[in-house]
């Protein structure tokens, strides 16, 4: 039986979880990455809940508790400025019992990527210009490269999916905007003291910075509330830096002098709090995977580890059927309560992040002030319940894939 062959759009982390399944089981795999070189930077990401078992599957659970983030403690601010708590951010929202893990966004992709790089063909700095599907297979054409025929085409390439504009239409079909931007960039080395960590907050507003060590960069991030997220420019950096100032005008703290270095950077990611909501995730032989498909939104906390998730499950079923059509469907039945579940987290009115009225960042404030204390006592998971459920409401089959039961 000749060997199946799979394009995957992506390289970010949804995209090298599948072509190390898939490359696992005896497929052809190619990754095309639209990024001269693989991203080593990053904010700080988590992998939890069922997430985690797919990182055990992989065998990579070490690597990744020894790359992971570590935080500086974060001082809770009042709208004033004046310390209400002390923040231990590393074990807020995860369980290190449980195994979740809170790493950048680069190291993660780096270890997913270096797990299958031998196995897989990575192609850095060429996109998908085109996708024809016939009942053979799907042709495609390509930027830079000639073009090439595959049983399946897979998108993993992010909210602003190109598969899923060639293949299922416009992004305004499918995006859901929920309100904040968020705006995430790295500080010049003398903005803070290495130890450093603050949260201020007003209502609609938040900016956290923090630098963890000394030859750890300060980053800022900063996310706000704008009456038409959908009409702001995020790729324009000028743009970005305009409509931080415009939210952030009014703050009484060291706000300002942060959002000037915004300018400068290097690198910054500023972009829409937003879902993708679609009806179905597949088209004969094209699917979507991660935030291509289904984005829960950047403040769920739960981007990367339903994208680990998803890859995991589709790879699954791809291997288990022969018909690509059947793979998807059985993709899409078990993986939807799951999705919905947590993308739903993001609607909740109770942000740890951007509180939306007085009443509001008040009413979390003196939630977040009291986890300390839960910590003390050992009761923090009692103030994370909703996000446990939703992170480990995915059960993965014993006959899923396993590295040990797979032939070579």
């Amino acid at each position: 039986m000749p060997r199946r062959s799979a394009l995957v759009s992506g390289a970010s982390i949804a995209g090298p979880v599948l072509a190390f399944w898939l490359a696992e089981a005896g497929w052809d795999v190619t990754v095309v990455e639209r990024a001269e070189r693989l991203r080593t930077s990053g904010y700080p990401v988590d992998v939890r809940g069922t997430a985690v078992e797919v990182i055990r599957r992989m065998r990579l659970q070490d690597a990744l508790a020894t790359a992971r983030y570590r935080h500086a403690p974060i001082a809770l601010l009042t709208p004033g400025g004046r310390r209400l708590a002390t923040l231990d951010f590393g074990n807020l929202l995860n369980d290190t019992a449980a195994g979740d893990v809170e790493i950048t966004r680069g190291e993660l992709g780096r270890i997913l990527h270096d797990a299958g790089a031998n196995r897989v063909d990575y192609v850095f700095g060429e996109s998908i210009t085109g996708i024809e599907q016939t009942d053979a297979g799907v042709n495609v054409t390509f930027a830079v490269r000639a073009a090439q025929s595959f049983d399946v085409v897979i998108g993993a390439d992010g909210i602003h999916s190109n598969v899923r504009r060639l293949v299922f239409g416009a992004e305004q079909k499918f995006i859901r905007h929920l309100g904040p931007l968020a705006a995430i960039w790295d500080l010049p080395a003398d903005s803070f003291e290495p130890g450093d960590g603050f949260m201020y907050s007003h209502a609609g507003r938040t900016v956290v910075v923090e630098r963890p060590t000394d030859s750890a960069p300060a980053r800022a991030f900063l996310a706000f509330v704008h009456d038409d997220p959908g009409s702001v420019d995020t790729r324009d950096r000028g743009t970005a830096v305009a409509a931080m100032q415009a939210a952030f005008a009014e703050d009484h703290w060291r706000t300002a002098d942060v959002i000037d270095t915004a300018l400068g950077a290097e690198d910054i990611y500023f972009d829409t709090v937003s879902q993708i909501r679609m009806d179905r995730w597949s088209a004969d032989r094209v699917a979507l995977v991660g935030d291509a498909a289904y984005a829960p939104a950047f403040l769920s906390g739960q981007g990367t580890s339903i994208a680990i998730a998803g890859a995991y499950v589709l790879a699954s079923e791809l291997v288990r059927h022969e018909r690509p059509h059947a793979a998807f469907e059985a993709y899409e039945r078990r993986l939807r309560h799951y999705v919905e579940k947590n993308q739903d987290l993001a609607l909740r009115t109770d942000s740890s992040i951007v509180a939306r009225s007085r009443k509001d960042l008040w009413r979390r404030n003196i939630r977040l002030s009291l986890v300390p204390l839960l910590q003390r006592l050992g009761l923090a998971a009692t103030s994370r319940p909703p996000l446990r459920e939703a992170a480990t409401d995915l059960t993965l089959g014993a006959d899923d894939l396993q590295r040990s039961r797979i032939p070579r």
